[in-house]
C-alpha cells in the first residue's frame, strides 16, 4: 500500500450534495475533482505544488493519463479517505501518482492511475522534471504497492453516433487558464444522454489528454460503441484535432 511511503497523505472527504447526480451515487467528473484535491493537498506538504514550481520554475503539472477502476459508488453524505503519492518517475519526463479511495470499512473502492508531466507556463511546451523532484523517487513505496500503469492505446470512437456541441467558458478554466482537468470526461459524456447517465455507472474510464483548451474555444464531443453496448469510446475534438480520448465501460444500477 502506498502509506509505506513517507511522501503519502491521507485526505478525508465527504461526498457532498453537490457532487452527487440524480442517481445518487458520486459523479465521475467530481470524483476527478476529489483526487485532484487530494492530489493538490499532498504535493503542497511535499513543497512540489504547481503554485510553487511555478514560482520556482515556471512551470506547472499537468495531467497526461488517468486510469480509474471502480468496484463501487459513494453515495451522498458518505464518509471518504484518499491515499495519494507520486509512485514513479521515467525518463526525466513523466511522474506517476497513484490514488486510493477507501471507505469507513475500510475498503478499496476506487483506484486510480495517473500520469503527470511538466508545462512551461509561458511556451506552454513541455519541460524536463527538476533533479531536486526527481529525488523524490528515493522515497517512493516499493514497487509492488504501485498500482498498475496503463499502456494501451486509447483510440476515439471508430464510428461515432453521438455528439454534442460546446464553447469553452470561463468557469471551466483553471489557474494555468485551460479547460481544467475535470470538465474534460464531464463534456466527453454528455453525448450519452440523460436516460443513460442516469441509469448507469461507469465501472471503469481510462483517460487520455492531448491538447489544451482556452476559454472561448468551440469543441465537440463524440461517443460510439467499441465492442459491447457498455463499452463506450470518446474524445473531444477542436477543429479536427483531438484534445482528449477516453474509453469507458459501465454497469447499470440495480433496481433501476
Amino acid at each position: 500500500m502506498l502509506a509505506q511511503s513517507a511522501l503519502h497523505d491521507i485526505i478525508n472527504f465527504r461526498v457532498a450534495a453537490s457532487t452527487v447526480g440524480p442517481h445518487g451515487y458520486l459523479s465521475l467528473p467530481n470524483l476527478v475533482r476529489m483526487l485532484q484535491e487530494a492530489a493538490m493537498q499532498n504535493t503542497v506538504r511535499l513543497k512540489i505544488s504547481s503554485p510553487e514550481i511555478i514560482e520556482a520554475y515556471g512551470c506547472s503539472w499537468v495531467l497526461r493519463r488517468q486510469r480509474i477502476d471502480v468496484s463501487r459508488w459513494p453515495v451522498i453524505g458518505e464518509e471518504l479517505s484518499v491515499i495519494t503519492a507520486p509512485s514513479g518517475f521515467a525518463r526525466r519526463l513523466q511522474t506517476f501518482r497513484d490514488f486510493h479511495l477507501i471507505d469507513t470499512k475500510g475498503q478499496t473502492i476506487i483506484t486510480a492511475a495517473t500520469q503527470w508531466l511538466l508545462m512551461d507556463v509561458s511556451t506552454r511546451r513541455l519541460k524536463p522534471i527538476p533533479p531536486a523532484i526527481a529525488a523524490l523517487e528515493a522515497d517512493l513505496a516499493p514497487a509492488t504497492a504501485h498500482l498498475d500503469r496503463p499502456t494501451e492505446k486509447i483510440p476515439p470512437p471508430a464510428q461515432p453516433h453521438l455528439s454534442k456541441k460546446f464553447e469553452v467558458s470561463f468557469n471551466q478554466l483553471d489557474f494555468n487558464d485551460h479547460l481544467t482537468n475535470s470538465v474534460f470526461p464531464e463534456l466527453m459524456l454528455e453525448p450519452l444522454g440523460h436516460e443513460f447517465l442516469s441509469g448507469l455507472l461507469p465501472i471503469s474510464a481510462d483517460i487520455m489528454f492531448h491538447r489544451e483548451a482556452r476559454y472561448g474555444d468551440k469543441i465537440e464531443a463524440v461517443a460510439g460503441i467499441i465492442d459491447h453496448p457498455l463499452h463506450y469510446a470518446h474524445a473531444l475534438l477542436r477543429d479536427g484535432k483531438t484534445l482528449a480520448t477516453m474509453h469507458t465501460r459501465w454497469q447499470e444500477i440495480k433496481g433501476k
